[in-house]
């Protein structure tokens, strides 16, 4: 089964605003991803009503951050697209009259929960400035040719 991206692409959308002294359209952003900007203005619909950024109708419009990068975390981000599933790997629906199956539903159920728990607390101590900082890191590398994987 392949996992949704929209966290993914979210959190692209939002690191893609840090840093920017004006709005960003929604086509920009999709060239970026690359998707189309109606999932765009989808996910920034949803970030602007979980307030992480603001939009601007009409010519000159466009999203920026709601406000200073510093003071959103991903898990904001995380919180404002609906809090889908981190984990995509789950207990198997058939079989409930299966006492195995129950077994093994609770054991997974239970890793799951504090897999979840453990995801969100990392979430929560990441910014989107951090992103950013970690971007200006890679680029400046890039820019000397130290190699990726250093």
């Amino acid at each position: 089964m392949k996992s949704s991206n929209q966290f993914s692409d979210a959190l692209h959308i939002a690191a893609h605003l840090v840093g920017q002294d004006g709005p960003r359209t929604s086509e920009q952003l999709a060239a970026c991803l690359p998707t189309h900007p109606v999932v765009i203005r989808r996910l920034l619909a949803a970030l602007h009503k979980g307030g992480v950024v603001r939009n601007a109708r009409g010519h000159g419009g466009g999203s920026q951050l709601a406000r200073d990068p510093a003071t959103i975390t991903l898990h904001d981000v995380y919180v404002a697209i609906g809090a889908p599933p981190l984990l995509h790997t789950g207990a198997r629906d058939t079989g409930r009259g299966c006492p195995v199956q129950q077994v093994v539903n609770d054991a997974l159920d239970d890793s799951y929960r504090q897999a979840q728990a453990l995801l969100e607390q990392r979430l929560r101590g990441t910014t989107l400035a951090s992103l950013g900082e970690a971007f200006a890191r890679h680029l400046a590398h890039h820019a000397a040719g130290v190699p990726h994987d250093v």
